[in-house]
């Protein structure tokens, strides 16, 4: 009898604290929020962290506070988050450097994908095959008949070594068998100016950057990455029309550490794919180059793995590595 009596205790314990724990989750966040963006102000990022905060306030009712923690190759933010309480309250704005390429690229990471729990697919990032405007090339095919012409004659500009425009040029490089000199900038922007002034002849940029650089005639488009073309680019065709099979594409998400309860990431995601259905949202995004994915919880994690899967691969197979 005293067992039995024991048992429903327990168990009525058990249930008052699941009541408990689910109402705390109802009514969460009770304190703000903070969004860690792993670069500096001013970037598309940033510009998008600001975005997705905005949505995220508008709907908890709480301030969210965008933090700038850049550095490492966005490890330096992703850490701090990793190590951050799990109650939903610090999230990350990752893409697909943090969580695909990073992990892979340095020789001791401070973080793994395994340390964040996927929060939302914010969308992916559209990258544009740029030259400089008197290259004899129209179209990526073009391109590449140029580059095994002159094997090491043409350079190509990235934002870094390792980066996804770098990497994409190393995934063409193998497919298509050429030759081209790398040459690595520290960021898009400074990259952008030497080759509209004809320093180098081609790399893969950002579409906020090269926009308006192919809008003034300083630089050429040739493809957009991805399976399809882009409404953020009328026009220009998408890279798999002339390479079927290159189809990685940089993206953007939210993450939050791993132990974060399921039902407050669920209330977060429901939020931000209610905002990436909203065409004012939409637009918005669309501006900044970002094309938006909107994924369920469970399908954002599942994209995760196999994408940095196929990043590592591609790290490995380009030989780039960074203390």
């Amino acid at each position: 009898m005293a067992l039995a009596r024991r048992a429903l205790l327990l168990a009525a314990g058990a249930a008052a604290l699941a009541a408990a724990t689910g109402r705390a989750q109802q009514s969460w966040p009770s304190q703000p929020l903070k969004l860690v963006v792993p670069y500096p102000p001013g970037g598309l990022t940033d510009v998008l962290g600001r975005l997705a905060g905005e949505r995220l306030q508008k709907a908890f009712g709480q301030p969210v506070v965008i933090d700038n923690k850049a550095g490492a190759g966005t490890q330096l933010g992703a850490a701090f988050v990793a190590k951050a309480p799990a109650d939903g309250t610090t999230l990350l704005l990752a893409t697909v450097t943090t969580l695909s390429i990073t992990p892979a690229l340095y020789l001791k990471p401070m973080t793994s994908p395994s340390d964040f729990t996927g929060v939302a697919m914010l969308g992916n990032v559209t990258l544009i095959l740029v030259c400089r405007a008197d290259l004899a090339a129209r179209d990526p095919k073009e391109l590449v008949a140029l580059l095994k012409q002159k094997p090491d004659a043409l350079t190509f500009g990235s934002p870094g070594i390792g980066s996804a425009h770098h990497l994409l040029v190393e995934l063409m490089r193998q497919r298509e068998d050429f030759r081209a000199v790398h040459v690595p900038y520290l960021g898009s922007a400074k990259a952008m100016v030497d080759l509209a002034e004809g320093r180098f002849d081609f790399m893969f940029l950002d579409a906020t950057v090269a926009l308006p650089q192919i809008a003034s005639g300083k630089i050429r488009a040739l493809a957009v990455t991805g399976g399809r073309r882009t409404a953020i680019v009328p026009g220009v065709p998408a890279l798999t029309e002339f390479f079927p099979g290159i189809d990685l594409v940089a993206w953007q998400s939210i993450v939050a550490p791993a132990q974060t309860p399921a039902p407050i990431v669920a209330r977060l995601n429901d939020v931000l794919n209610k905002a990436l259905g909203e065409p004012a949202f939409v637009q918005r995004l669309r501006e900044i180059g970002l094309e938006p994915m909107p994924l369920t919880v469970a399908a954002f994690n599942d994209f995760i793995q196999r994408d940095a899967q196929r990043w590592a691969e591609l790290v490995k197979e380009s030989g780039a590595k960074v203390e």
